[in-house]
């Protein structure tokens, strides 16, 4: 018996020696990346028109991320998102993660690409790709097309810009959006810009702020029917805006700096006469693609233009992505408070 126990306290000291019977050792796992936690108001320089415009970007991703029906457009306005400088985000692979109040797209929060804040958050937040870069808007024009989409006028003009290799942007009326949505999704198709110029071109000045906020989101509606994006810029019929629409209005003003005055004249060499008049770089031209003289004098003002060395492009090159809310823009280089 003596014997045995030996043995047994023997093999018991063995297997003590060798790690039989401990626990398995087990590599420590390796910690997740904390997500940069960053308020927004290092987010924007403190900046509340660039706020603005994070939260109209964040607006844009709720409905892309839910995958939302034009229907629910309308509620996205709801949507309660940040508006105090101290709130934070955090900077995501993605995208900046935008934590989210309850609301009736029941996200708790959404992330918005980084592309769609370039030119709205300061560059050292965003990747390389996505950072603004200093332009030389001496020789940079935009070509913008009111009162549109027309269902002959808009597609032909649409053919002379892919020729030409140019862009513009359009600034289409919601019913006739509404009425031809391929024509809408064609200018997009095209590389061109769409934006907003209400519903049925009411002078904002005269109906008043509730109504035309009504005009504008019906419009935003619209062309979120037919292309899945919600534009980005509004432009007032007759460039008619009062202060206080100005600032409930959630999207950039676009103006004009040269008004080829189209609309009175109706014939196609006194357009092309006016716009070479008054071009300089850095200038939005006012032009519409309801009228076929200015169709019509398209071709030969992109020529003449290309030939003084001008670069034409849409209004967001021309402002290097940096339009915002709240501000409306005549020029490259003329911003003023909306309204005003």
């Amino acid at each position: 018996m003596k014997k045995y126990w030996q043995l047994l306290l023997g093999t018991a000291f063995a297997a003590l020696m060798l790690g039989w019977g401990s626990a398995p050792v087990v590599a420590p796992a390796k910690a997740k990346p904390t997500m940069k936690m960053v308020t927004y108001g290092q987010l924007t320089n403190k900046n509340t028109h660039r706020l603005a415009a994070v939260r109209e970007a964040a607006r844009q991703a709720i409905l892309q991320t839910t995958k939302a029906k034009s229907r629910r457009v309308p509620a996205v306005y709801q949507v309660k998102l940040p508006t105090h400088m101290s709130k934070k985000a955090g900077l995501a692979k993605k995208g900046l993660r935008m934590p989210l109040l309850k609301n009736s797209f029941k996200l708790s929060h959404v992330t918005v690409p980084y592309s769609a804040l370039t030119g709205k958050i300061a560059n050292r937040y965003l990747p390389k790709a996505d950072r603004t870069k200093k332009i030389n808007t001496k020789k940079m024009v935009a070509l913008t097309f009111d009162d549109g989409p027309d269902p002959t006028l808009t597609p032909r003009l649409l053919k002379t810009l892919k020729k030409a290799h140019v862009h513009a942007t359009f600034f289409e009326v919601g019913q006739s959006v509404k009425r031809y949505p391929k024509i809408a999704r064609a200018v997009l198709a095209g590389g061109n810009e769409l934006a907003n110029h209400s519903w049925n071109h009411p002078n904002f000045g005269s109906i008043g702020t509730k109504k035309t906020a009504q005009q504008v989101l019906r419009t935003n509606q619209a062309i979120y029917q037919a292309t899945k994006t919600l534009p980005q810029y509004v432009r007032p019929p007759y460039g008619s805006i009062t202060a206080a629409e100005g600032r409930k209005l959630q999207q950039p003003i676009i103006r004009w700096s040269v008004d080829s005055r189209d609309w009175s004249y109706l014939n196609a060499k006194k357009d092309i006469a006016e716009v070479m008049k008054d071009t300089r770089g850095g200038d939005i031209i006012l032009m519409h693609d309801v009228h076929k003289q200015s169709v019509a004098a398209a071709p030969t003002i992109i020529k003449r233009l290309k030939a003084k060395g001008y670069k034409l492009v849409t209004v967001s090159e021309l402002l290097n992505n940096q339009a915002l809310p709240g501000l409306q823009y005549f020029g490259a280089h003329d911003a003023r408070i909306a309204g005003k």
